[in-house]
């Protein structure tokens, strides 16, 4: 194996997940040290198959994305998406992310943050984000058809205590009938100190995750209720301008 490329690939396969990655969020996730990881970005930016954002982070351009025949988003949908997602920020003055299911790994679509003094880190809260153990991963999980969640279970395990103990095929169920009863999932993080939510947005035969995350401090009761609601307004919204 030629090291130079198996990096390069891997670092385009975080990029392609997150969307916008920052470069410490790259370093941590891939394990390299900024030298070697600056350089690479720097070829892939001169190639064009890179750029870098306004804010600093990374993210691919449609020249690699055009090479992939696995994300079938259109133009016109990413833009909706994008939206969507800025509208929910705007309203409600938090970060919001738009996710979906790519092959084992949650992927983001799109994300967005309203601009205030005190703000979640959304690079580090959306890297890698869990398939388990994040509210988005758990939306996308809970709505896929059974099937589907039975293969996908095969290839990497039941989540355990990741998700309540759900170490086999009834407990997972009955947790994901329950997310479904709801259409919403909430997690909260004491260590953090932030909550998250996510709420189910149809996209033709598949279910996207429209999510949002804010400090813990911000969000009684009455706030909880105010988000829970801003984003099934949001989310109903858009499924009913993509299909």
């Amino acid at each position: 194996m030629i090291q130079v490329i198996d990096r390069a690939f891997r670092i385009m396969e975080e990029l392609s997940l997150d969307g916008e990655v920052s470069l410490e969020s790259l370093a941590r996730i891939s394990k390299l040290n900024k030298g070697t990881l600056c350089n690479i970005l720097r070829t892939l930016i001169e190639l064009g198959y890179a750029r870098r954002t306004r804010e600093g982070h990374y993210q691919l351009t449609e020249k690699i994305r055009e090479l992939s025949q696995g994300n079938n988003i259109t133009g016109t949908e990413l833009e909706k998406m994008r939206a969507c997602v800025s509208s929910l920020a705007e309203k409600t003055g938090e970060s919001g992310v738009l996710s979906l299911l790519r092959h084992t790994k949650v992927a983001i679509a799109a994300q967005a943050q309203h601009q205030r003094s005190l703000m979640v880190n959304t690079s580090e809260v959306y890297a890698g984000l869990s398939l388990f153990g994040s509210v988005s991963g758990r939306i996308l999980i809970a709505f896929m058809p059974p099937k589907e969640r039975e293969l996908l279970c095969r290839q990497t395990g039941y989540p355990g205590a990741e998700w309540d103990g759900a170490d086999d095929a009834e407990k997972l169920e009955k947790l994901c009938a329950a997310v479904r009863s709801k259409r919403l999932s909430v997690m909260e993080n004491p260590t953090t100190e932030i909550i998250s939510f996510a709420v189910p947005v149809k996209w033709h035969d598949r279910t996207l995750a429209l999510g949002l995350t804010m400090p813990l401090f911000r969000c009684p009761a009455a706030v909880r209720r105010q988000i829970t609601q801003a984003l099934k307004e949001h989310a109903a919204a858009l499924s009913a301008e993509l299909n």
